[in-house]
């Protein structure tokens, strides 16, 4: 026998036992690997829908360096300094210059906000339009979580105003927490007709 003839012979076998131990490696390496599982989506529950709205925020992180009134403050925002005016909401006036004396309310609707919000990181969502004629930031704004101008309207201590588009994002809601509160009569709703659409109306001592 030739030593060609048995070379190609020896050349054959090892072709024939690399192939079948190709076969068997790449049989177990497949038979190795985790199953992929795709993932189906969940439907979405009621609460995900409520947590639509909350996903849209624009919100900013801030600390609250010092309170106006029930409805104006002054914010530190990524260090800069800011006037800040909440959105659709207005509390009785403390300093205005040009009235001579408090409205009924209206230290304590200042005091309610120095307790909840002086020196406090909060944050604060912004609308369509940010800034006012005189330049403050309007916003709504959140402490622990909870929106600050809903919290003034729950106690009473603010009216739904200024309602201006486009900053109407909150309006119904709004409008619904306050009808609450003039029920219950708590506030700046217990003095009849002091709170009208058109500002606060202080009765007239006789």
């Amino acid at each position: 026998m030739s030593k060609t003839y048995l070379l190609k012979i020896c050349l054959a076998i090892t072709l024939i036992l690399g192939t079948a131990t190709a076969c068997t490696f790449a049989e177990q390496s497949t038979s190795d690997q985790a199953p992929s599982i795709t993932a189906s989506p969940s439907p979405k529950s009621d609460a995900t829908a409520k947590n639509t709205q909350e996903d849209n925020r624009r919100l900013l992180d801030a600390k609250v360096t010092r309170v106006v009134d029930g409805d104006t403050m002054k914010l530190t925002i990524d260090g800069k300094k800011e006037t800040v005016r909440l959105l659709l909401v207005d509390t009785p006036e403390s300093v205005n210059p040009n009235i001579p004396e408090p409205q009924p309310f209206s230290i304590e609707a200042s005091d309610y906000a120095k307790k909840m919000l002086a020196n406090k990181d909060v944050q604060i969502e912004l609308d369509v339009s940010e800034r006012d004629k005189y330049g403050r930031l309007l916003c709504y704004l959140y402490i622990d979580g909870k929106m600050f101008n809903e919290l003034l309207l729950e106690q009473g201590y603010a009216r739904v105003a200024y309602v201006f588009a486009p900053n109407t994002k909150y309006v119904d809601q709004f409008r619904a927490i306050q009808d609450k509160a003039r029920e219950q009569g708590i506030g700046i709703w217990s003095i009849e007709n002091y709170a009208q659409n058109n500002g606060f109306h202080v009765p007239k001592t006789k």
